[in-house]
């Protein structure tokens, strides 16, 4: 004998139309690794119903995000602005004068000015569209307007990123072309160090998202685990 429990077809969450994944194996994982950016979720389905108090939480998440990365990326740009307006002290320890040192640090300092400026403009207008206005609408975009919004919700991150990167490289460069050996070796280690983060971030990433083995008999269209139950 079979029982099958669950919610009432009644209590399914509304679906955006144009939510979902592409088909293709590569373009899914860029619009999955495109929605953790753009609104820390591994895809767009919380976006089926934006009237439950959990959309409401997860804006709020989203908007206290946008801070501080906002801050973050002053941060960065108030760093790399003192690196391209002043010399080294100690040339000999850390000559970030040199040519692809400075070269990375105004690539840095430009890439957070702009993480500042479309943080600041992202978050006045996420806020507001959020606060005052019927976000049912995320429903009838088309494809290409949910691709876009996704594109600008996660420009200030991406931006943020590439100018922490360059000012990471900036000082690396400046240290490796010391002529310390001490300081040559801290930057090789800061390297290492780095280099481990980023494959840490990769296992953790490919783990996310995935469906846990207790849920393999879960029906994705309804929400709930179907049980079987034999005599």
């Amino acid at each position: 004998m079979s029982v099958t429990a669950g919610n009432p077809a009644s209590h399914r969450k509304k679906r955006l139309n144009n939510y979902g994944p592409p088909t293709n194996l590569i373009l899914a994982q860029a619009f999955k690794v495109l929605c953790i950016i753009a609104v820390s979720r591994t895809s767009l389905e919380h976006w089926g119903n934006t009237q439950h108090t959990g959309w409401k939480e997860h804006t709020k998440a989203i908007i206290n995000r946008f801070h501080y990365s906002n801050v973050t990326a002053g941060l960065v740009l108030t760093t790399t602005a003192v690196l391209i307006s002043s010399e080294a002290p100690v040339t000999r320890l850390m000559g970030y004068n040199t040519p692809a040192s400075y070269i990375l640090a105004l690539v840095a300092f430009g890439a957070a000015l702009l993480s500042v400026i479309s943080g600041a403009a992202v978050l006045i207008m996420y806020e507001t569209g959020t606060t005052h206005h019927n976000m049912e609408t995320l429903k009838e975009m088309s494809r290409r307007k949910v691709i876009f919004l996704l594109l600008w919700l996660a420009w200030p991150s991406v931006c943020l990123a590439v100018a922490t990167f360059c000012l990471y490289l900036s000082i690396f460069v400046a240290c490796f072309l010391s002529k310390n050996i001490l300081v040559k070796v801290l930057a090789t280690l800061s390297l290492l160090a780095f280099c481990a983060n980023g494959v840490l971030a990769l296992d953790v990433f490919i783990f996310v998202g995935k469906r846990p083995a207790s849920a393999k008999h879960q029906d994705p269209e309804q929400g709930y685990a179907m049980t079987t139950v034999t005599p």
